[in-house]
């Protein structure tokens, strides 16, 4: 699963595999370097990993184990030059609504 927080522009990244004994997030973003981004286990089992990246479309995989490639399954795909698919994270970085104060409510 990918989100983007609008209140602190990063990108987060999680997969759940709780049997994973280590995940690396490797894609377009860190040049395909499989040590570049490992993620962190949370207690539930989920890895996780928070970048902050420039708006526009990022081709990613994770690596499972050091051996097992996996795609995200809530994100687009494309086909790659390996016969299987990359995952695509989509950044639409925008900034966050500031809050004015004002309630809309005219004084009379």
């Amino acid at each position: 699963m990918i989100k983007v927080s609008p209140k602190t522009q990063k990108t987060s990244f999680r997969i759940n595999i709780p049997e994973a004994e280590s995940v690396s997030l490797v894609g377009e973003f860190n040049s395909w370097d499989q040590n570049a981004t490992p993620m962190k286990k949370l207690k539930s089992g989920v890895w996780k990993a928070d970048l902050k990246l420039e708006a526009g479309e990022y081709q990613f995989l994770y690596l499972v184990n050091g051996r097992d490639w996996y795609k995200d399954d809530e994100a687009p795909s494309v086909p790659n030059i390996f016969g299987t698919e990359n995952s695509i994270a989509i950044v639409d970085v925008r900034p966050a609504a500031k809050k004015t104060g004002k309630t809309g409510k005219s004084k009379k």
